[in-house]
């Protein structure tokens, strides 16, 4: 090919090429998230949501660049297709049967951090509590006494059921032998003092709330029934996941750095954060039991294998999820080495 030729060749395709080359890199930039997108944060005006507003309070979103917008939701499960569609970013609830079957379907969602387990050396966050006329007079001391109770819960199919289960394995009762009663968690304390419920799962602060009001008391504390369950975590969906993995690993980071502050403890500073947020009385703060979250977010996995036997088992659950589909470390590795490396 002459000189003359390949000149000629480069003068009909250079700019061709030019343009193929910046289209890619334009491509590549395409994935950066732009600065004036808001990170959507599922949340409940809840305890175990407290490093979510630690973070936000603290500026520790603001440290990493990121602007979070909170969507409240008294329900945030309500929020998971949101999640799968990609309309918000990240999600906190309990574990059900319905983000695993989720994830088994396609839904490009996974756990991602811890956000409170039943931690056998901490107070009690979680307990099944009784009517306090049936364990002063006997009538329900022990598992077999629950024939024909009326339990008050949300679902049967939620960790309540799970947990339930547990203590009726032992018996030989079954959930036939008892009788459920879809009833709120804020109307609870009235149905106790009704009686129109004789126990129910409880977590905090209500079972402060019920043991002042005198009509029931704590009768199985839930981490002596499954030890280290991981009762809730996080959860990123497409967004986080996939297209902008960074802005997750950055939220991860001002997360577990909340946490860390969180595990302080009843702090006056972080009393008075709940206090804004959640619109607990400060009081009731310091004297109701904190959720127990682990400051690195590992989960236990091993309680959620389990969780996923029983749901099947129930048929609540389509099939196994294995550990790799539902759940990634990546990103509390990358936020634990920043930490760390911050501490040093």
């Amino acid at each position: 090919m002459t000189n003359h030729r390949r000149r000629l060749i480069l003068k009909i395709f250079l700019p061709f090429i030019s343009i193929l080359l910046l289209t890619q890199q334009s491509h590549g930039r395409e994935q950066i998230l732009p600065k004036t997108m808001k990170l959507k944060v599922v949340n409940s005006p809840y305890l175990s949501y407290a490093p979510f507003f630690i973070a936000q309070e603290e500026g520790y979103f603001t440290e990493q660049g990121l602007d979070v917008e909170f969507i409240m939701m008294t329900n945030a499960a309500e929020a998971l297709p949101s999640l799968i569609q990609g309309d918000v970013h990240a999600l906190s609830y309990i574990v059900v049967p319905s983000q695993l079957n989720a994830i088994s379907r396609g839904g490009k969602i996974k756990i991602v951090a811890d956000k409170g387990y039943l931690s056998n050396e901490d107070c009690t966050y979680t307990a099944f509590m009784v009517r306090k006329s049936l364990m002063e007079s006997g009538e329900l001391i022990h598992p077999s006494q629950l024939k024909g109770r009326r339990f008050g819960m949300d679902h049967p199919s939620s960790s309540s059921g799970y947990l339930l289960e547990k203590i009726l394995h032992k018996t030989g009762l079954t959930m036939s032998d008892i009788e459920f009663l879809s009833i709120p968690m804020l109307t609870r304390l009235e149905a106790f003092k009704k009686g129109t419920i004789d126990l129910s799962l409880v977590s905090e602060p209500w079972i402060t709330q019920m043991l002042q009001s005198g009509h029931s008391l704590i009768w199985k504390p839930a981490q002596e029934i499954a030890p280290d369950f991981q009762i809730a975590f996080v959860m990123f969906g497409p967004v986080l996941l996939h297209q902008y993995p960074d802005m997750g690993r950055k939220l991860m980071t001002a997360y577990l750095k909340a946490v860390r502050q969180y595990n302080q403890g009843k702090t006056e500073r972080n009393i008075n954060i709940l206090n804004k947020y959640i619109k607990m009385e400060k009081e009731l703060l310091k004297i109701c039991c904190w959720p127990s979250i682990r400051g690195d977010g590992k989960i236990n996995i091993e309680s959620i294998l389990d969780f996923q036997k029983w749901a099947i088992k129930k048929k609540l659950l389509d099939k196994d999820v294995p550990p790799k589909q539902f759940w990634d470390p990546s990103f509390i590795e990358y936020a634990n080495k920043v930490l760390d490396g911050t501490k040093r």
